[in-house]
């Protein structure tokens, strides 16, 4: 039975994560410079806080330039990564958190005025939908990664229960056991003791007609009394104990 449910539980937390496709879409988009093409992706799971602390990590790796924050639109000046150009460009970068997703819109330029697109260069366009995928994945991962651990502390917690029931039933079914031995062992002694009783009956039968017998001799009927009232003491005793 543990074995089993273990397995459905584990089978319905690998259902919950099943991947979902990470895509980066180009389309014009409202920025500080105007409508210019930008390039954007949705996160699922993820969080705006989050995504800003790593998008900022990941845009400023190896830049010399500063960061800003100006009314939600994010900038990295001076971003380096030679796929993308072979000289430093400004990022700018916009989140808009939703319910189960975050949408990051990304703009590209080397001046300001010239924004990178894929009209402008389809071969650069590639290593830009790579530069703004390969982060939306790696965040999307670490966002999976926390609801499977999520799951499966679940999964430990329920096992834990689980073991508990199954301790618990195993202590139910020895006390049960130990019961019935128990009361087995009551009913051996009964009827052991109504055994004892039956023949200590025909006993003393025996040895009243033993003290009738004796009725002229002093000395041995003295002596037939005195068995016949160990053996009344003796069934006594029996009876009260089965009592």
């Amino acid at each position: 039975m543990k074995n089993l449910m273990l397995a459905a539980l584990s089978a319905l937390s690998l259902s919950v994560f099943a991947q979902t496709a990470i895509t980066v879409t180009e389309a014009p988009a409202a920025m500080s410079k105007g409508t210019q093409p930008s390039f954007y992706v949705e996160i699922p799971g993820a969080t705006a806080k989050q995504i800003e602390k790593d998008w900022q990590s990941y845009t400023g790796k190896g830049s010399k330039g500063k960061s800003s924050n100006t009314n939600g639109e994010y900038l990295q000046a001076g971003a380096v990564n030679t796929n993308v150009s072979p000289q430093p460009f400004n990022v700018y970068a916009k989140l808009l958190e939703s319910t189960g997703n975050v949408r990051l819109t990304v703009w590209l330029t080397p001046n300001d005025t010239l924004f990178f697109s894929k009209a402008n260069d389809s071969l650069q366009y590639l290593a830009i939908e790579k530069y703004i995928r390969d982060f939306a994945v790696a965040e999307y991962t670490d966002v999976v990664k926390g609801e499977l651990k999520g799951e499966q502390d679940k999964l430990k917690a329920l096992d834990k229960e689980l073991n508990g029931l199954i301790k618990e039933e195993e202590k139910a079914g020895k006390k049960i056991n130990d019961s019935k031995r128990s009361i087995d062992k009551s009913n051996q002694t009964i009827a052991d003791n109504n055994r004892q009783i039956g023949e200590l009956g025909y006993k003393i039968l025996e040895q009243k007609g033993m003290v009738e017998r004796t009725a002229s001799d002093p000395n041995a009927n003295k002596g037939a009394k005195q068995t016949l009232k160990d053996l009344e003491n003796q069934k006594k005793q029996l009876q009260k104990s089965d009592g």
